[in-house]
């Protein structure tokens, strides 16, 4: 049974879901970084950085999608994962962020004045007190893939992803953010010689 669930705040897989099918991918290599270079990388993991609260079994449905959508395109590539850190050449991670800001709506309210009204000085009345300005929520996110050199620790590859979206499902936001790493992971240099 696939579980719905209501996020608190901004939740890191609804607000990654978008209709795009395509996003640009800001990359960074250290200048001697040489990733072509090396044959093997341990798969490190990950965390979810939101405000609110994330269901674990969402977390690691989305955490185990997202490492078999980055590894498949390293083996892809030419490099061979193993299961020890101390045997890879380098150690590859991500980490998924988010916010969630209130903004206008551009919903134009029923029964609206028109603006020749409005714009009369004996015509113009402020709203009740009461009254609440209409709101739409906008979640942004960030997905990115980390691969440092497992001698030194130092960085020498880094991938990023940042979408925006005002709502959608938490099976569309898994995928979504599926999509994203594998988008992410396709910019990653391919190993030296390895066929693609």
């Amino acid at each position: 049974m696939i579980r719905r669930m209501t996020f608190v705040g901004a939740s890191a897989l609804i607000l990654l879901a978008s209709c795009a099918t395509h996003w640009d991918v800001d990359s960074f290599e250290a200048p001697d970084g040489n990733v072509a270079a090396r044959h093997t990388y341990f798969w490190q993991g990950g965390e979810f950085g939101t405000p609110g609260t994330l269901d674990p079994a969402v977390v690691a449905s989305a955490s185990t999608q997202l490492r078999g959508a980055v590894t498949a395109e390293l083996n892809r590539k030419g490099f061979k994962e193993v299961d020890n850190a101390a045997a890879a050449d380098m150690v590859v991670s991500f980490q998924v962020a988010g916010t969630q800001r209130f903004v206008p709506s551009d919903e134009r309210r029923i029964g609206a004045p028109s603006a020749t009204t409005v714009l009369r000085p004996s015509e113009i009345q402020p709203p009740p007190a009461s009254t609440v300005p209409r709101e739409r929520s906008v979640r942004e996110g960030s997905v990115l893939v980390f691969i440092e050199d497992r001698a030194s620790g130092r960085l020498i590859w880094r991938g990023m992803v940042t979408a925006e979206t005002r709502s959608s499902s938490t099976e569309q936001g898994v995928q979504v953010l599926m999509q994203m790493a594998r988008e992410i992971a396709r910019e990653i240099p391919a190993r030296a010689g390895a066929q693609k």
